[in-house]
């Protein structure tokens, strides 16, 4: 998969070792600030739980409360093959009802009331605790970590923002090419090595027939968006149409993909011209970073000018980082940024191609860190477990990346 991700920042031989063997080797908590009273609307409660993808344990929540899923919230998702600890919000339910809750590979406990519901913006960001099965000795660890502190932890965009299958940014760039069908057929059948043999088969010949009739006999009842979009097909809607038929995040999410795939480029191309990401110059933007609850989280963007001095002395300080674009039609693409431009041309696209006839299919842009604000002090590897923090919207993944250096 060509996510945008090139080389690494550290010299450093590889630590090595495998990840996800089971769900207890990758642990994941969320950090938020909770506002809990004795009163309230909101039911808080606090879930423990194992192989549970965040959508699918709503919809088991909502089905078990016999409640919409509207009425859930929550402030991020994580993915199914992990223990998790997550919160959420139910709208109208008290103590209980909560406390009859029953699901399988879940515990859930009430905190208490708020007088409103989780957001997505309420997340800090996450603790992981990853066990990595025969990484090497620590010494290689203490050297990486160190090269680490002194030119930057890159913040590229992990895995899982493309999908399973790695496809997710090419049905963004599709769309954004207005080649509606292509985008349809590639995110319905297009093959993956990632994928079991059998289904790979049924992509192949989907994706070769491109007959919606073969792919709603033979596709498996689990892929339910890819089922509904060729009963769309059958019904008589177009491709364009049944696109536009899909939930809204996730129409969001194709162009989202895209932008991100843009974004890692530009950071492993950062990385090949500067060797480090604690350089700023002139037309670069930085990314300010506050330390709630004594850890580090992203809080707004400037672009550097003027102010430069002062930006590379709380880079210095732990309190900034360089921050590159999240390209979209009101982005200011000036000085190295500009590269941005080079890559989306040999996509045919341009910032203008951001805004199309379709909401949910446009993006005006914004900014990300290019590095992680790791307390460096913080971060420990016992041999086999590394623990660290993360600011919400970094990848665990993409962190130990620079130590193990495996595929």
């Amino acid at each position: 998969m060509d996510l945008g991700i090139k080389g690494y920042i550290t010299k450093t031989p590889a630590m090595g070792g495998e990840i996800k063997k089971e769900a207890e080797d990758f642990y994941v908590e969320e950090i938020l600030e909770l506002d809990l009273t004795e009163d309230g609307n909101f039911a808080i409660i606090r879930v423990e739980k194992k192989n549970w993808e965040t959508l699918k344990f709503v919809r088991a929540l909502a089905k078990n409360l016999g409640i919409s899923q509207k009425r859930v919230s929550f402030a991020g998702t994580k993915d199914k093959r992990a223990l998790t600890v997550q919160y959420f919000s139910i709208t109208g339910f008290r103590k209980e009802d909560i406390d009859k809750i029953r699901i399988k590979d879940a515990k859930i406990d009430f905190l208490g009331y708020s007088r409103r519901e989780i957001r997505l913006g309420d997340l800090l960001g996450n603790v992981f605790r990853i066990r990595v099965i025969g990484a090497k000795n620590g010494e290689i660890f203490e050297r990486t970590k160190n090269e680490l502190g002194e030119k930057g932890i890159p913040n590229f965009f992990g895995e899982q923002r493309f999908g399973t299958r790695g496809i997710t940014h090419e049905v963004g760039k599709l769309i954004l090419q207005k080649n509606y069908s292509e985008a349809f057929w590639t995110f319905v059948a297009k093959p993956s090595e990632i994928e079991g043999e059998e289904l790979r088969r049924i992509r192949e010949e989907l994706w070769n027939s491109r007959d919606p009739v073969y792919g709603l006999k033979e596709l498996p009842k689990h892929l339910t968006y890819e089922k509904a979009l060729l009963q769309k097909l059958r019904e008589g809607k177009s491709e364009e149409g049944a696109l536009l038929s899909l939930p809204k995040t996730l129409k969001m999410m194709f162009v989202h993909a895209y932008q991100s795939y843009i974004f890692n480029r530009m950071l492993s191309q950062r990385i090949e011209d500067f060797g480090e990401l604690k350089t700023v110059i002139e037309k670069d933007w930085a990314c300010y970073i506050t330390y709630k609850t004594r850890k580090p989280s992203f809080v707004d963007y400037t672009e550097i000018g003027a102010n430069k001095s002062r930006v590379e002395l709380l880079i210095r300080e732990n309190f900034a980082t360089l921050a590159l674009p999240l390209v979209g039609y009101d982005t200011k693409l000036e000085g190295w940024s500009g590269i941005a431009l080079d890559f989306l041309s040999e996509d045919n696209l341009d910032i203008s191609s951001f805004k199309t006839e379709h909401k949910e299919f446009s993006s005006s842009g914004s900014y990300r860190s290019a590095g992680l604000p790791l307390a460096i002090t913080e971060l420990s590897f016992n041999g086999e477990i590394f623990e660290f923090y993360l600011p919400a919207g970094c990848y665990g993944t993409v962190f130990l990346r620079e130590f193990l250096k495996s595929k």
